[in-house]
């Protein structure tokens, strides 16, 4: 597409590539009032007497941008997804181009060829070439992309000729916007689109509420809590790791810090039955662990992160959690996290060394008072988030691992007091 001299603007839920229209059309001022209140809404541009079109979908309150540009086949061969780092800035996190062939050749078909860069604020980032699509190979390198490419200016609600520059198009500076007079349809439309979200928690209390029942490939009945022991952590810095990894990013510890002190620690676990000949069994398994700060509930919640971690970075269903490669979690002081953590992977004399029927291990190192608490991850291997959870005032009320057995489960009825 050329510089556009002028340029239709139209606002609304998105744009219907199969119609080429605006759907849902809403006038400027409901999309400026949505602007300003962070809710979504679409921008479709349209230079005059051209078939392309830009299509914005911006979601300020999940700090996203989206760019979509379509063809004069009505295909996308474009996308930009921009996140809002900076009152001013927009950081481009991921871009994909397509090539079709000739006009004949479908959107996003098998064998376009396209390019992908996928970005990172520290720097980082890979460039991956596909010249045949699914139908041949792949090459990867570091994207070399300059700063002020990454880094984008937040464009002003009705200058949208500045996302023309964003799009690196020429003649973005002799761009002027004309809003197009809109039709309202006789019904609402639903948006055909979503600004990204990383993953959210689900169940965490219920995960630790006896009686709580669950459906996801078996109906499950959540047990009382499993007493794990105390954490001491006189730093006030937590750590969520694998006890038998060496040194790891995790061994910094989470950005949100405790008060010194020592604190419950709890093993939720849920059953389901199994029919087998002749009798039938009672299977459990490890859901989720929780140190608890204070006996207050938690009442909303947000991610564990350590420094230079970003949530306004994920991708839909992402976190930052800690991997696991033994089947075993921890928490542990975090100024002792590598060190009992050679202990527990050692099993060394120095400190003192307790295991129980459920697998949780306890590693003690008298001289600095602190220890780690290890426990079965679940069902196993993997990566798994963790979760702060905060009380009516703000205060942290806990910090729950979720092994993720139970987050797509559906609860079947309101949770009441039961035993195993």
């Amino acid at each position: 597409m050329a510089g556009p001299e002028i340029v239709d603007v139209a606002y609304g839920e998105g744009w219907d590539s199969g119609r080429a229209a605006v759907l849902g059309p809403i006038d400027a001022a409901v999309a400026a009032a949505r602007d300003a209140a962070g809710l979504p809404y679409a921008v479709v541009l349209r230079q005059q007497g051209s078939p392309g079109v830009v299509v914005a979908h911006v979601a300020w309150e999940r700090h996203y941008l989206g760019l979509w540009v379509y063809d004069a086949q009505g295909r996308r061969f474009l996308e930009m997804d921009l996140r809002r780092l900076a009152e001013d800035r927009l950081f481009l996190i991921h871009q994909r181009g397509w090539a079709y062939t000739d006009d004949g050749m479908p959107e996003f078909a098998a064998d376009a060829g396209r390019v992908t860069t996928q970005l990172l604020p520290d720097g980082r980032g890979t460039r991956i070439v596909e010249p045949r699509g699914d139908k041949g190979g792949a090459l990867q390198t570091t994207a070399d992309v300059p700063e002020e490419r990454r880094w984008l200016p937040v464009p002003a609600f009705g200058r949208w000729q500045e996302l023309f520059a964003v799009l690196g198009f020429p003649g973005a500076d002799r761009c002027e916007p004309r809003e197009v007079p809109v039709v309202p349809e006789r019904e609402p439309a639903r948006p055909n689109w979503r600004a990204p979200q990383g993953m959210r928690p689900r169940h965490l209390n219920e995960l630790f509420t006896a009686g709580a029942r669950f459906t996801a490939d078996e109906a499950y009945t959540v047990w009382d809590p499993i007493e794990a022991g105390t954490l001491h952590v006189p730093s006030g810095r937590l750590a969520a790791r694998d006890p038998t990894y060496r040194a790891c990013p995790q061994d910094a510890g989470f950005t949100v810090p405790v008060a010194p002190g020592s604190y419950r620690v709890q093993l939720a676990s849920a059953g389901y039955t199994a029919e087998h000949p002749g009798r039938t069994l009672v299977i459990d398994e490890y859901t989720a662990v929780r140190v608890l700060v204070s006996e207050r509930p938690a009442v909303s919640w947000e991610p564990a992160l350590l420094d230079g971690q970003d949530e306004r970075l994920l991708h839909d269903g992402e976190f930052h959690g800690f991997g696991v490669d033994s089947g075993t979690g921890c928490f542990v002081d975090a100024t002792m996290a590598g060190e009992l953590g050679e202990r527990f992977r050692d099993g060394q004399a120095a400190g003192t060394w307790k295991e129980n029927d459920h697998g949780i291990s306890i590693v003690d190192d008298p001289a600095t008072g602190t220890n780690l608490i290890a426990y079965p991850s679940g069902r196993g291997d993997g990566s798994y988030p963790v979760w702060i959870g905060r009380d009516a005032d703000g205060e942290v009320a806990c910090f729950v691992a979720d092994m993720l057995v139970l987050h797509e489960a559906t609860p079947t009825r309101p949770a009441r007091s039961a035993g195993r």
